[in-house]
């Protein structure tokens, strides 16, 4: 039943949970932890689910197949806790961008920027936030490396943030309005950085 519940919450791009908790831990810390065991048990589908966008007939496919590590992983390891889809991508996507000392950082660092322009929503909340990122993340490919690398909520992550903002200014829709939390720009942002860095030619 658990695997069931998770499937169609994660494949409607919402909530999975709650299913077990950490005592005195924040979600996205829970979360990362989560994304490490599912990293171990199907790194193939971790990759799959971190780089593709969600509520997308790719993503139903990534997420049914790391469904079963993500209730095992909950199972052994959670007591309440609740996974939004993109902090699930972008924590999958930040334990590979920092994984081997941040070589990929180094790369991403090394790309260039594109001209920001303006993007269009449509009705998924996860994939509207998820296409406004990539588009800032491919105008500031440097700075959204910066960030991946600094510290959550350290001095240098939301010098990277503002560093960015111009970039996200230029892609936000008019007349839009965009309520996320620090973690959450920093998740979105971890996960268009590894999209743009696995879709590169030889990647």
């Amino acid at each position: 039943m658990i695997v069931v519940t998770l499937a169609s919450l994660l494949l409607a791009g919402g909530v999975a949970g709650p299913i077990d908790a950490y005592d005195g831990m924040s979600r996205v810390d829970a979360t990362r932890v989560i994304a490490v065991c599912v990293m171990k048990r199907d790194r193939t589908g971790a990759m799959a689910v971190a780089q593709t966008d969600p509520a997308t007939p790719n993503f139903k496919k990534a997420a049914a197949r790391i469904n079963p590590a993500l209730a095992t992983c909950l199972k052994a390891q959670a007591t309440s806790l609740t996974i939004r889809v993109n902090d699930m991508r972008g924590v999958l996507a930040e334990g590979f961008l920092r994984e081997d000392e941040g070589a990929s950082l180094v790369r991403a660092r090394a790309l260039s920027p594109t001209t920001p322009k303006r993007v269009t929503f449509g009705k998924s909340e996860a994939l509207n936030d998820a296409t406004l990122f990539r588009c800032v993340v491919d105008a500031a490919p440097a700075q959204a490396a910066t960030m991946v690398l600094a510290q959550p909520g350290s001095v240098d992550e939301g010098a990277a943030f503002r560093e960015m903002a111009p970039a996200l200014q230029a892609c936000v829709p008019e007349n839009a309005e965009v309520h996320l939390k620090p973690f959450q720009i920093r998740l979105l942002v971890a996960a268009s950085l590894y999209s743009r860095l696995v879709a590169l030619p030889g990647a």
